[in-house]
């Protein structure tokens, strides 16, 4: 296959930029002991209960844990915590997860690049907007982690150009392995992408008088054993969803909107929506400049095919559903990656060494100043978590909690309309981390209750059918039945929310007081302990 991008002197620029913006993206996670995202303290939590089950027979968590045996995606994160808990306290084995994400993702980006244009080029700065992106707020981290490895992935197809020996071969199929046990999302999106490069590859050789049919045969061989034994456990993923397919109820003309408002992006809903519609205009301005010389030169290359999958994202985020084989959350994920993939056909286009090295600086501004914002709300977070979890010195070690979230959301469990519904509470599973630091056994855990994570819950130990993660809902009746069929009373209940929030809990907190006492309130009262009479 020729080479499809012409050379150029490297952009010496670049490069720097590119590990200027790494060192500064990593800052933010020493912040703190932790990191706060919504789900990753429960990840963090389950890994450790993970790695007690396998190696301890004598752990309490035996008496409430099962371990899945089902071949699920989404384990990707919970074997790389229960490898570095071995040798690791929990803290620094989220800070080495947290930094592999954030010096992995942009070095994959990069190593993608490098396999579509082998000089130095702006778009590898594109992906460091995206660094911290709404599904890393939101804990999504096996997710995260499978876009590093659709990068990579992608990348070394590229360079072999789809035509494997036995070794490359060997290791493309990891890649895709290791893409389907992060999140099937990213899997499903990485066959048809490079499908669809397949084609793309086959009719460039036949125009260019190249003999076709072969390469697309060993091509199609090549991506069919790569993927052929994680689409058996897929397809059992599929056969062991009980859950329905839930659409939510999209209006065109707000949904437009908030495609130029790029919420994928966004950490705190409105307040920083003007940066995000900053950031793709220009990804936007740029698509179609190029566009337009493309077809006013007739210049198009294997690549293009790029466009048509970023329209089709384009359309299809109308259509998706929003909860699909036990997942929710869809949407956002086919938003990002929509971005990704108009990012990727801008590294695949030709520009100018001037052009090259102002949309290189303009760009590090772009990104500097989303950094800058994000680390002011971060430091705001830290200061909060820390008020949390100082509560947890008045929790004996080894004992029973129960954490309950108070929640202005009256409909946590409806289908999300459009990108702006989707409601981050970073603190939601924040106990957690309580729980690891004081041994507990924390009665709030949403994985448990999924067939697509590591453990399940007991049956008779199963709490989520009396106790809801949040509301101000459950009664004094529920701690009665929880404890006649598990046996088990709470030994701690503690509430999460702001001050403003638990005013309002006073039908919980009247029927907490049935046989709780309240023994500490954290100094900004955003934590108020319960403890069992």
């Amino acid at each position: 296959m020729p080479q499809i991008i012409p050379d150029y002197y490297p952009n010496k620029l670049v490069n720097r930029l590119f590990y200027f913006l790494l060192i500064l993206h990593i800052i933010p996670l020493f912040f703190g002991k932790y990191f706060i995202t919504q789900d990753g303290p429960s990840h963090l939590k389950n890994a450790m209960i993970l790695k007690d089950l396998l190696l301890d027979p004598n752990s309490i968590y035996h008496q409430y844990f099962s371990i899945n045996h089902t071949p699920n995606p989404n384990w990707f994160v919970h074997i790389f915590y229960a490898i570095f808990l071995l040798v690791l306290p929990p803290f620094l084995a989220e800070k080495i997860f947290f930094l592999a994400y954030v010096i992995l993702l942009p070095l994959s980006f990069r190593y993608l690049v490098r396999q579509i244009n082998t000089k130095s080029t702006f778009a590898v700065l594109l992906i460091f907007p995206f660094v911290y992106n709404i599904t890393f707020y939101l804990g999504f981290f096996n997710f995260c982690f499978s876009i590093i490895f659709f990068f990579f992935a992608l990348g070394f197809w590229i360079k072999h150009k789809g035509i494997f020996k036995v070794k490359t071969q060997l290791i493309f199929t990891l890649l895709i392995t290791l893409i389907y046990f992060s999140h099937p999302v990213s899997f499903v999106i990485s066959g048809l992408l490079i499908f669809a490069l397949i084609i793309s590859f086959s009719y460039f050789d036949f125009r260019n008088h190249k003999t076709s049919f072969p390469f697309l045969l060993q091509r199609i061989i090549a991506l069919s054993i790569g993927f052929f034994p994680m689409i058996i456990f897929f397809l059992i993923f599929l056969g062991g969803s009980q859950s329905e397919t839930m659409f939510g109820n999209r209006n065109g003309l707000t949904y437009t909107v908030q495609f130029f408002e790029n919420y994928v992006l966004s950490y705190l809903g409105k307040t920083d929506i003007f940066l995000n519609t900053v950031l793709i205009i220009s990804l936007l301005s740029l698509f179609i400049y190029r566009l337009l010389l493309n077809y006013k030169s007739k210049k198009w290359n294997a690549f293009d095919v790029l466009i048509l999958f970023y329209f089709l994202f384009s359309i299809l985020i109308y259509f998706s559903p929003e909860e699909f084989a036990g997942g929710s959350v869809i949407l956002i994920r086919l938003v990002l990656y929509g971005n990704i993939i108009l990012i990727i056909w801008l590294a695949a286009q030709v520009f100018t060494p001037r052009i090259n090295t102002y949309m290189a600086v303009y760009f590090t501004l772009i990104t500097i100043t989303f950094l800058c914002f994000r680390l002011y709300h971060f430091m705001e977070d830290q200061n909060k978590l820390a008020d949390i979890i100082s509560v947890e010195n008045n929790i004996t070690e080894g004992k029973i909690i129960l954490p309950f979230t108070i929640t202005n959301n009256p409909n946590p469990e409806e289908p999300i309309d459009t990108v702006r519904d989707i409601d981050i509470n970073v603190f939601q599973h924040v106990s957690s981390y309580i729980s690891i630091d004081r041994k507990l056994v924390c009665l709030e855990n949403y994985e448990a209750g999924s067939h697509y994570f590591p453990l399940f819950w007991k049956p008779e130990k199963d709490p989520s059918a009396f106790f809801s993660e949040s509301g101000d809902s459950f009664s004094d009746e529920a701690f009665i039945n929880y404890a006649r069929i598990s046996g088990t009373w709470p030994d701690y209940v503690l509430l999460l929310g702001d001050v403003e929030l638990m005013k309002k809990g006073t039908v919980l907190i009247s029927e907490l007081n049935n046989h709780f006492d309240l023994i500490k309130k954290s100094e900004d009262k955003y934590a108020w302990l319960f403890k069992k009479r």
